[in-house]
């Protein structure tokens, strides 16, 4: 019989160390903030129905399986199955457009946020840290690009490059970057003058090994607080552009070109604009209760106010 060598017993113990730490600071959550955990649960048991659409969803978002414009609990009649939601004005299923819609308009709410705050989180530290001429260029370009709301810009770019998916995620990082270089900056002003910042440039490190290894770390909570907060607003923005018709454009299905298309028939088959709006409205909640939630955690100030 082979016997567990030390340093196998050490890793086993670390790793029951970690999950007993994240089972502990889960549990933790939900005790000290239950709205933020409701808000949790409904975004992650979405993001995995979205994920399995290829596997849940009763017919293909494109095949047509019925009559346009068939009431809920209706009977397909072109395939077989339940038809739970109805028929758009094609005939396709509500349930499998809603699936493959949220896949595109969650991927699309996500990756926003986090390409732009990304971005933004390096280039507001970089303008802290530099200071003089660079940031007082890039401070301008903020204030150039936040004179516009993000809608006109993203309406801008999209417009100008396309209606796919990249570009309506690169229109609205654009936004996103913008707000964030500000809100980082101030914290990397307060991080730069820190002694652990400065023993660091005594012994001779590097600029870019002092942002990378000391501020972008610390200034990780605040950019993960505003990824979290800007992704009810990213999907929100996308189902508005979208609706404009300026953004992710059919056969692609996304909740926002769901109520375009709905808008015409809604007088006759309202299920068709009450299923993709409520599903944007349940995300968009559930993102801001976990973002709300998550703020109050990371952030110092108010951890002791509720």
């Amino acid at each position: 019989m082979q016997q567990a060598t030390p340093q196998g017993v050490i890793e086993e113990n670390v790793s029951i160390t970690r999950a007993t730490r994240i089972r502990t600071g889960l549990l933790d959550f939900g005790r000290s903030h239950p709205t933020g955990a409701i808000g949790g649960i409904i975004l992650c048991t979405i993001i995995v129905l979205v994920a399995l659409a290829d596997v849940i969803s009763p017919f293909r978002p494109d095949r047509t399986v019925g009559r346009q414009l068939l009431p809920p609990l209706s009977q397909a009649t072109l395939e077989e199955g339940n038809l739970w939601l109805g028929t758009d004005e094609l005939g396709r299923d509500m349930i499998s457009r809603l699936l493959y819609g949220g896949r595109v308009s969650m991927f699309v709410g996500i990756m926003a946020p986090l390409i732009g705050v990304a971005f933004g989180t390096v280039l507001g530290i970089a303008s802290a840290y530099f200071g003089k001429l660079f940031d007082l260029l890039v401070q301008r370009l903020v204030d150039t690009v936040l004179i516009l709301p993000g809608i006109v810009v993203a309406m801008t770019i999209t417009v100008a490059f396309g209606f796919t998916v990249p570009v309506v995620i690169a229109a609205l990082a654009v936004s996103y970057s913008a707000s964030s270089v500000r809100v980082v900056r101030s914290r990397a002003l307060t991080l730069s003058n820190m002694q652990y910042v400065e023993a660091a440039r005594a012994i001779g490190s590097s600029d870019i090994r002092i942002i990378f290894r000391h501020l972008v770390p610390n200034s990780l909570p605040v950019s993960m607080v505003l990824i979290a907060v800007s992704v009810g607003a990213a999907i929100t923005a996308e189902a508005a552009l979208s609706f404009l018709g300026i953004g992710i454009q059919p056969p692609i299905p996304s909740w926002g070109n769901m109520l375009t298309r709905a808008q015409q028939n809604f007088d006759f088959a309202p299920h068709i604009a009450i299923a993709p709006g409520l599903a944007i409205t349940i995300v968009v909640l559930a993102i801001n209760l976990f973002g709300d939630s998550l703020r109050d955690v990371l952030d110092p100030r108010l951890r002791n106010v509720r």
